[in-house]
């Protein structure tokens, strides 16, 4: 006997969850081992692509780690497109 169509919906919705909670950590860990976005994307399997990582997890970094991605000089946190700030 097959689960109720909810039930598979209701299962498919945490395991996605589970998902993102472990692909936010393992970026969080990445860059906090001064990984680049390139190199993470990469280690990935090419999706999300460097742009969507930096887009969906760069804002929450802390300034100098942004800035360490940014133009010289850059101090994190501007509007540049090294720091990913908008």
């Amino acid at each position: 006997m097959t689960a109720p169509v909810d039930q598979l919906i209701q299962s498919a919705v945490k395991a996605r969850q589970r998902a993102q909670t472990a692909l936010t950590s393992a970026v969080q860990e990445a860059r906090s081992a001064d990984w680049s976005w390139d190199r993470i994307s990469t280690a990935l399997g090419g999706s999300p692509n460097p742009e969507t990582l930096q887009r969906a997890f760069g804002i929450a970094e802390a300034a100098p780690d942004r800035a360490a991605d940014g133009p010289s000089g850059c101090g994190g946190g501007c509007a540049c497109a090294g720091c990913g700030a908008d």
